[in-house]
């Protein structure tokens, strides 16, 4: 017995030293490991390599993150010392510190935030604070009476609590008051004043001018509430801009109350990354199987599910009916167990054991428990397992999620939003729990239904700022082709689930339905036109499974209604392509109005590079003669010399440019619109288009929200979308946006911001606006003078969702130019 209690300890340790080695070698140097011992097993936790944090801070950071108000609510809670003096323990500091956060949050928050404390995930952001205090009192002089309160330890009662001004350090209230009404105001044009950051708690309602204050200190000590009553109410008055990191100083803990200190003094453990070591006795030992010691329990009922059969036997039957035969009841279950490992299976009984494990598993009371339980015991419950009656709602479910999720991955969905398992961790998972409820919270308060929050909810997340779609819906777009119709695509699966099968990386989905819809936009009479044509039939003729369709404009025309809003305009070359186009696709066929667009830089190049010479009238008369000449009853050049006279098509080409105009593209010259999302119009990026739509796309496809009869266009053009391409309002521009705050300008009494003039729509003068325009207008100037016509011109329209505030000037002194042109738009208005 005493070899094999050495050979046990030597096991243990040996043990531990792998794991010790293990984890420290992958989570980096400086970790401290330490062993908890039980009876037969080692457990090996991992404590932070920085000081312990007061629990009280952690608190209100975690209530920080969803209220500020909170924060600073919290702090006036436990600002006295005399609060939480009832307690002697740290459960009950705890416990008082739940109680208090439970009135601020509802019952799901409350039950996130104490599994959050309990996980110490602020501590973190106290050590920040901590390093900036410690950064505060080494880079900022300080007065010479405060020096003495400052030693080496910092256990000095002056040091646990101080303001940084950014010049100077006040330890106490009287250096604190004499510089908030006499130092204070001549700071505010100091360039020496701390920084913020945006993880910094700042006063409600503080001055955004006044000078920066920034206290260091803990709440429940000694020094923290006079200072605090002092800054609060400087902040109140606008004297100041409040700011508070809370830090406990080392050699603190004596001057703060005990709640105030829990936490403080033991290193942080680190929650998630431990690691228990299940030792087994492997030695074989001779015991006879027939006799039953008395009294002896080899399972604890408590820590498994009964209620499955082992051999025919339901044990929490048995043990209702016989409690006082508890021992025996259980190790005559272990005894059943334990015998299926000699048991022979044969290869049929294996086929539906996956079915088999997945049914034990959800049909337990503690379906968590039991996964833990088959997993570490499998070959002592594979026998019960395989005479299980595999249930056929069961089966469907698993061949349903297995026509989703590719065999050997694994999904994970919280609200419908997919997450990445690789990249999450226990905090991440903690923290979108939470958004997802404080969401809930807010929806509730709102007196929302709940199907109509849980819908909200579950809704697909807002697409990107800098990918946004362009409405192009419209008589305009002229299609090559279509994929649901076209008997070229005929032999090609409609099943959507083809969408979710694993693929060869570039490997495309031959799917006969309209998932991508590529519209290019361009003149016909360019050079960008010429390869943009060539693009969509290049990919036509290779079966690429999009729907290829083209919006043409004249940018001529688009010159002249930019000038004098094209009241009228004389025909050029693009205008001619597009009434020629029209003509053909009408009296002929789509593919042979692509054909001639094709025909005319054909005829242009005359070799196989692109010529960025202009088109010519001869080359497009040209090509529609060649497109017509086999296939025309009468001779084209008669068809195009009717077609000149008479201006057939004429309207119909204007309107294009015009709708091309409205939506804002022809800036872009030739653009691609995929699925209304806007790229550059060669190939490369056709086909880099539809690799990033495939994931939005299989994405609705497995939540059902795209079916066979769904509209993919429509649907996507209808839920977000804008009616015109604007990059420097919706965010595509690639230039850094410029943000002025007139806050401060507005709260001033002789801001100019007071005297502004609000023009409104006619008849919404008394409706509450959500968006504000506010122009500073140059009326001297071109620019200025245009600028105002397009908001006059703007609110005319009947936009009733907005507001134009309007400062006039002038750099010339034409004061009489101003007061007339503020009554000309009030009486235009």
């Amino acid at each position: 017995m005493a070899t094999a209690g050495g050979s046990r300890s030597g096991v243990s340790r040996a043990a531990f030293a792998l794991v010790a080695v293990v984890l420290v070698g992958c989570l980096g140097g400086g970790v401290s490991v330490a062993e908890i011992r039980r009876q037969k097993n080692v457990q090996v936790a991992l404590r932070a390599k920085w000081a312990g944090t007061p629990l009280l801070l952690e608190a209100s950071e975690l209530l920080s993150k969803e209220r500020r108000d909170y924060f600073w609510e919290f702090i006036g809670h436990w600002k006295e010392l005399d609060k939480g003096s009832e307690c002697l323990t740290a459960k009950c500091c705890a416990q008082k510190i739940v109680e208090d956060v439970r009135s601020f949050l509802s019952e799901p928050l409350a039950s996130i935030f104490e599994f959050s404390l309990t996980l110490r995930s602020a501590s973190p952001r106290l050590v920040l604070y901590k390093q900036l205090a410690e950064e505060s009192l080494s880079s900022v002089p300080v007065k010479d009476d405060a020096l003495e309160q400052i030693s080496g330890s910092g256990a000095v009662e002056g040091t646990c609590c101080w303001v940084d001004t950014g010049n100077t350090l006040f330890f106490n209230s009287d250096d604190l008051h004499k510089w908030l009404e006499g130092s204070g105001k001549g700071a505010t044009d100091s360039t020496g004043q701390p920084e913020l950051f945006d993880f910094d708690h700042v006063y409600p309602r503080s001055n955004i001018t006044a000078p920066v204050a920034i206290f260091y200190g803990a709440v429940g000590t000694k020094c923290f509430k006079e200072l605090h009553v002092h800054l609060a109410e400087a902040s109140k008055q606008g004297k100041v801009r409040y700011a508070l990191r809370p830090v406990l100083p080392s050699g603190c803990q004596a001057t703060s109350s005990f709640c105030g200190s829990i936490g403080a003094a033991d290193a942080v453990t680190l929650s998630g990354y431990g690691v228990e070591l299940a030792l087994k006795n492997m030695e074989y030992k001779a015991m006879d199987d027939t006799a039953i010691k008395k009294g002896v329990a080899l399972e604890d009922p408590k820590t498994e599910d009964l209620s499955q059969e082992v051999r025919g036997f339901i044990f929490s039957k048995i043990l209702e009916r016989k409690p006082e035969l508890n021992a025996e009841i259980m190790s005559f279950r272990d005894y059943l167990l334990s015998s299926t490992v000699s048991d022979t299976l044969e290869v049929w009984e294996l086929k539906d054991l996956g079915h088999q494990t997945a049914q034990r598993i959800l049909h337990a009371s503690d379906p968590l428990q039991s996964m833990q339980e088959i997993n570490q015991n499998f070959p002592s419950v594979v026998s019960s397992l395989s005479r299980m009656k595999v249930d056929d709602s069961i089966k469907d479910e698993i061949i349903a999620n297995q026509r989703m999720v590719p065999p050997g991955k694994s999904l994970m969905a919280l609200n419908g939003a997919l997450i990445n398992i690789e990249d999450l961790d226990l905090y991440l998972l903690m923290d979108m729990v939470r958004e997802e409820l404080s969401l809930a919270d807010q929806f509730i308060r709102l007196k929302l239904p709940q199907s109509a929050a849980h819908k909200i909810l579950s809704a697909a997340p807002p697409a990107e700022s800098n990918s946004f779609r362009v409405d192009f819906r419209s008589s305009h777009v002229h299609y090559l082709n279509n994929l649901e119709e076209d008997a070229l695509y005929k032999r090609w699966r409609s099943n959507l689930n083809e969408l979710l099968m694993p693929v060869y990386p570039g490997q495309m989905r031959y799917i006969r339905k309209n998932l991508f819809h590529a519209v290019y936009v361009f003149d016909p009479a360019s050079a960008c036109g010429a390869e943009t044509i060539d693009t969509i039939l290049s990919l036509h003729q290779d079966s690429v499974p999009v729907r290829f369709g083209i919006i043409m404009y004249s940018s001529r025309l688009i010159n002249v209604i930019e000038e004098n809003d094209g009241s009228k305009s004389d025909e050029d070359t693009s205008t001619l392509i597009m009434r020629l186009f029209l003509y053909i696709k009408e009296t002929y066929s789509t593919q042979l109005a692509f054909q001639f667009l094709s025909d005319i830089h054909r005829l242009r190049n005359g070799g196989d590079d692109y010529s960025e010479e202009p088109v010519e009238v001869h080359h497009v008369e040209e090509a529609f003669v060649d497109s017509l000449l086999s296939g025309a009853k009468s001779h084209p050049q008669d068809v195009l010399l009717k077609l000149q006279k008479e201006n057939l098509y004429k309207q119909e080409a204007d309107e294009n440019s015009r709708f091309v105009h409205k939506l804002g593209l022809y800036k872009l010259q030739c653009c691609l619109l995929m699925n209304g999302l806007v790229h550059e119009p060669n190939e490369d990026a056709t086909m880099n288009a539809m690799n990033d739509e495939l994931p939005r796309i299989q994405e609705q496809v497995y939540y059902g929200h795209i079916q066979s009869h769904t509209d993919v266009l429509e649907k996507f053009l209808s839920e977000s979308s804008y009616k015109r391409y604007n990059p420097s309002i919706t965010g595509k521009s690639t230039e850094k946006k410029r943000f002025v705050s007139l806050f401060a300008s507005y709260h001033q009494e002789d801001s100019v911001l007071h005297d502004i003039s609000y023009l409104h729509s006619h008849g919404t003068r008394d409706d509450a606006k959500p968006v504000t325009h506010l122009l500073a207008v140059d009326l001297s100037s071109v620019t200025g003078t245009k600028l105002l016509h397009e908001a006059i011109r703007y609110l005319m329209d009947g936009s009733n969702r907005a507001r134009v505030g309007l400062l006039l000037y002038a750099c010339s002194d034409s004061v009489s130019t101003i007061l007339l042109m503020k009554d000309i738009i009030d009486r235009t208005i």
